[in-house]
């Protein structure tokens, strides 16, 4: 039995005992040309101040939608209720990850949208409210569940074309008694110009 050891077995050993399993470990390292940033500002823009004219644009436009609420009272009651209603079946159904859940808590949340502005669209949005809470459940099936169903589909589709056709029968209505669509526009070009345009 040799137990006659040279300096290069040793250095050998000592090579093995810094690796892992006998392979090399990868030494980690910064980046060249790389500094040390905090956690907040790395790959940070320069904070973007906000645009005058967008805040502007959505304050007005909050301003007349509230006026117009004013005069002609929303029905946020009914709206409210199903919201509630709603709610329940959503943090049930995303607690438990049931799909079955969040078909009608979609219906519910659309309708409560509807219904609480249905007297300043002459109807229209309990119609489009449906349809988008038919959209929510299709979006919502494909995104969390993984459901690739297309059943949603089918009753948005004419609910929203009713829609449009009950619109179109009481367009000088809704134009004349709301006027809630300018607000709304101006409301959502603030928000264009001030956060999402590049």
């Amino acid at each position: 039995m040799q137990t006659d050891y040279t300096d290069q077995d040793t250095e050998r050993a000592r090579q093995a005992e810094r690796s892992s399993a006998g392979v090399q470990t990868q030494q980690l390292q910064m980046p060249s040309g790389a500094g040390y940033a905090p956690a907040g500002q790395i790959g940070a823009a320069p904070a973007q101040r906000a645009n005058p004219l967008a805040l502007g644009m959505i304050g007005l436009g909050v301003l007349l939608l509230l006026s117009r609420g004013a005069t002609a009272p929303m029905e946020l009651t009914g709206g409210m209720v199903l919201l509630t209603i709603s709610s329940c079946f959503f943090f049930f159904g995303l607690w438990k990850r049931l799909y079955g859940l969040i078909i009608p808590a979609c219906i519910l949340a659309g309708l409560s949208v509807g219904v609480t502005f249905a007297n300043l669209t002459a109807g229209v949005s309990v119609l489009w409210g449906l349809s988008l809470g038919f959209l929510g459940v299709f979006a919502l099936g494909r995104g969390l569940f993984g459901k690739r169903t297309q059943w949603p589909i089918y009753p948005a589709v004419p609910l929203f074309a009713v829609g449009l056709i009950v619109a179109a029968a009481n367009l000088p209505s809704i134009l004349g008694l709301g006027m809630i669509w300018g607000p709304l526009l101006l409301i959502g070009a603030g928000l264009y110009l001030g956060w999402f345009r590049r």
